[in-house]
């Protein structure tokens, strides 16, 4: 495995899958084994990205109802969370910007994040993030995630912002009331600090000076233990040899050299 190979482009999703599976990382990014979504996924991401697109193009200031009218879903969701009360589409910000990136280099990687929204006042930010999926997640999950964590890093680093300044909002714009199915859209916010910031800086140095030590080895990635029961759904757990019929196999064809008699030639 050469290191050459590897993209020296970091994001959230990366960190997130090494953290995960250093192997699946290895399958997937390293060698760029691709993974069939399935079609229920597929549809959920699709309407996700019509959604993040429409919130661009408002930011922008383009016409909509052509687009409102076409999307019945779409246009419940936007005035959903136009009704939420929330100065959510615009509070004074000296600064806003849809779709913002910001990258920054560490340890030899270099690591881009993509803002949906990002608003900036005197002397405080936020980061605002749109969820398509149906169920909103607890904060406190949210705030160990990596998207989190490297998103407000990102900020803090390549900005004059200290780290109590900035905040992240999440929302999840098709959440449902669970009696009348009405829509609610939710939002979490999740504060920031120094303690917080300087903690991902070491894992983050952590995670890459792993990485480039793997990268430089002639030898698979590591597997996570059987007993953390992550194999069962991965599609290459075949790949791995982590199910029964891959063991299977590997017998059949592997047998035991010392019983097989010399033959005469």
């Amino acid at each position: 495995m050469q290191a050459e190979k590897f993209p020296l482009r970091l994001s959230q999703a990366h960190l997130s899958l090494l953290e995960y599976c250093p192997r699946r990382f290895e399958h997937t990014v390293v060698d760029y084994l691709s993974i069939p979504a399935s079609p229920q996924l597929l549809e959920g991401q699709l309407w996700g990205e019509r959604f993040h697109l429409f919130m661009q193009q408002q930011e922008m200031g383009l016409p909509m109802s052509a687009v409102m009218a076409q999307d019945s879903d779409l246009q419940a969701c936007v005035d959903a969370l136009q009704l939420t009360g929330t100065t959510l589409f615009g509070s004074g910000e000296l600064f806003r910007h849809s779709e913002y990136e910001q990258a920054f280099t560490l340890n030899g990687y270099r690591f881009t994040v993509i803002y949906d929204l990002l608003r900036v006042w005197n002397n405080r930010s936020e980061i605002v993030d749109w969820k398509t999926y149906l169920k909103p997640r607890k904060q406190a999950e949210l705030k160990r995630n990596w998207q989190t964590r490297l998103y407000l890093y990102a900020l803090v680093e390549s900005t004059d912002l200290a780290p109590e300044q900035v905040e992240m909002t999440y929302w999840f714009v098709r959440t449902r009331n669970q009696i009348n199915q009405v829509l609610e859209p939710q939002h979490v916010q999740i504060a920031y600090s120094q303690d917080r910031h300087e903690q991902t800086h070491q894992d983050l140095l952590r995670i890459t000076e792993q990485l480039t030590d793997w990268l430089g080895r002639s030898q698979p990635f590591p597997q996570v233990p059987e007993t953390m029961e992550r194999c069962g759904s991965c599609p290459f757990v075949s790949r791995c040899r982590r199910n029964q019929d891959s063991r299977e196999v590997e017998r059949v064809f592997l047998p035991d050299l010392g019983r097989i008699k010399e033959v005469t030639l």
